[in-house]
């Protein structure tokens, strides 16, 4: 199996473990970085559905160059993160209720939580919850990512992005449950959140070659017989 092929597969995994974990419905999509300036990306279809045949190929304008989908009608929030972030090799998008909850409150996401650590730098807030479908909004979104990897956008959602599709996969489930136990702790008074120092360190344990493997082996095997 070429390199591909093997991401293919890899991305109708991530997006049905995404799904048994109610993170994703009919809407969200996910997209990975191919070489040639090329896009590998879910269509415009609920992601957990998505099958091999399903994917397409973008160019990184967003214009389709192979399958039989239609691409995403937010695209261009993708290609523009992929025009800002070299590093950036595959992107998440979602609607989960607690992401949007944190989202509207203002506040973006607190480490309360090891689940949290990735995300101690900022999750910034891009302030409209209009729908992605044009290149300067996409600019605009990716240019309030940054540097970070991951972005809330006010009553829409959240974007996700990391080096490989393992790891973009934890983040995203990271990002929900971290923002679910915000939720929680907050009815109960005032939060004691993760130090940077704390968070550097969790890090760096969690950042260790196949540090991942555990993780997401568990939940493949929730949507594998």
């Amino acid at each position: 199996m070429d390199a591909v092929e093997a991401l293919k597969e890899k991305m109708v995994l991530a997006c049905k473990v995404l799904q048994n974990q109610g993170v994703v419905d009919v809407y969200g999509h996910v997209s990975a970085r191919l070489p040639d300036e090329r896009i590998l990306s879910t269509p415009h279809m609920p992601p957990g559905k998505v099958a091999l045949r399903d994917l397409i190929v973008l160019d990184m304008n967003g214009k389709k160059l192979e399958g039989f989908g239609e691409p995403n009608g937010e695209t261009a929030m993708h290609t523009s993160i992929y025009k800002a972030r070299p590093d950036v090799q595959c992107v998440l998008h979602y609607h989960p209720d607690e992401i949007v909850a944190v989202s509207i409150a203002g506040q973006g996401i607190k480490v309360v939580a090891n689940c949290g650590v990735h995300f101690y730098r900022g999750t910034p807030i891009y302030d409209s919850p209009v729908l992605i479908r044009t290149d300067q909004l996409g600019h605009q979104v990716a240019a309030t990512l940054g540097d970070r990897n991951a972005v809330l956008l006010r009553g829409h959602g959240g974007t996700v992005v990391a080096n490989e599709l393992d790891t973009l996969l934890r983040l995203g489930l990271d990002l929900v449950r971290t923002a679910r136990i915000q939720i929680m702790a907050a009815s109960l008074g005032p939060v004691k959140t993760h130090s940077q120092e704390e968070c550097e360190q969790m890090v760096k344990f969690h950042d260790r070659p196949h540090a991942n493997r555990r993780y997401v082996d568990y939940y493949i095997s929730e949507v594998v017989d």
